[in-house]
């Protein structure tokens, strides 16, 4: 990967810290690259729902973790109770990110791999009979209610866990304009939808509508890219997902046809 992405300029829009490794991917592949999050993770008190989750968590017998923040945060709590994690709890993980979350933590997800998106997950055979199980899904606060909604449906008896918010950061539209000028950033690395309903609401409509022009969003699938379209965004560049991994393959991609363009003027 040595220098193929040189000559491109990116803003990483991830959490902190999560973006910090791309950041430095990025940099190492010859590309300029700045950090400015444009969602902040922060956990949630405890409260009588959650604790009633984890005193009872043995009786459940799937663990689906919707995110890395969500094994984070439910395995500290975890071992904040004391205890082995329960050895007959079968967990499931979207994204390897998750995967590998909880694989640092001695807890190896089935078949997570496969799986990078509550429909991909859902497709799973490991979730195709679930009629009567007990399922519980850690996960942030909001979202698509589109993978419970569906085990519920199956069968399944489907407890959440909502363990941390989304929200977006007190970055002034002045912040972000000069972050989107400086080292002349051209493309603009988005991680989710809401990362990007977060960016239009940080740059107002009339710098939307000037950046439209002029930026190229590498977004994590069709979904995303939907979402950027009916805001005037065309621009796009569409990764397969949201890892570190399909980001950086679709940047290689972005620079390449940038150098191709190039040597043809």
């Amino acid at each position: 990967m040595a220098r193929s992405l040189e000559g491109v300029s990116v803003l990483v829009t991830r959490p902190a810290p999560q973006g910090e490794s791309l950041v430095a991917a990025i940099r190492e592949a010859g590309g300029a690259a700045l950090a400015l999050p444009l969602l902040e993770i922060r956990e949630l008190e405890r409260d009588a729902s959650a604790d009633a989750v984890f005193d009872r968590l043995d009786g459940f017998d799937i663990a689906i973790f919707i995110s890395a923040n969500a094994v984070r945060v439910a395995l500290g709590r975890w071992r904040a109770r004391g205890g082995a994690w329960p050895a007959q709890l079968m967990c499931l993980a979207i994204g390897s990110a998750t995967e590998q979350a909880l694989a640092r933590e001695g807890i190896a997800a089935t078949s997570a791999a496969a799986a990078m998106n509550s429909e991909e997950l859902l497709a799973l055979d490991v979730l195709a009979k679930v009629d009567g199980r007990r399922i519980v899904i850690f996960k942030g606060a909001g979202g698509r209610d589109l993978l419970a909604a569906s085990l519920r449906a199956r069968g399944a008896h489907v407890s959440g866990c909502a363990l941390y918010r989304r929200v977006a950061p007190a970055t002034p539209t002045a912040e972000l304009a000069r972050q989107l000028a400086r080292s002349g950033v051209d493309t603009v690395l988005i991680s989710s939808g809401e990362g990007f309903t977060n960016l239009l609401g940080l740059l107002g409509r009339d710098l939307a509508g000037t950046m439209a022009g002029r930026i190229t969003l590498v977004v994590p699938g069709e979904r995303v890219a939907q979402l950027a379209r009916t805001s005037g965004f065309m621009r796009l560049e569409i990764a397969a997902n949201a890892t570190d991994e399909a980001m950086l393959a679709a940047l290689r991609g972005l620079a390449a046809r940038k150098r191709a363009e190039s040597e043809h003027t």
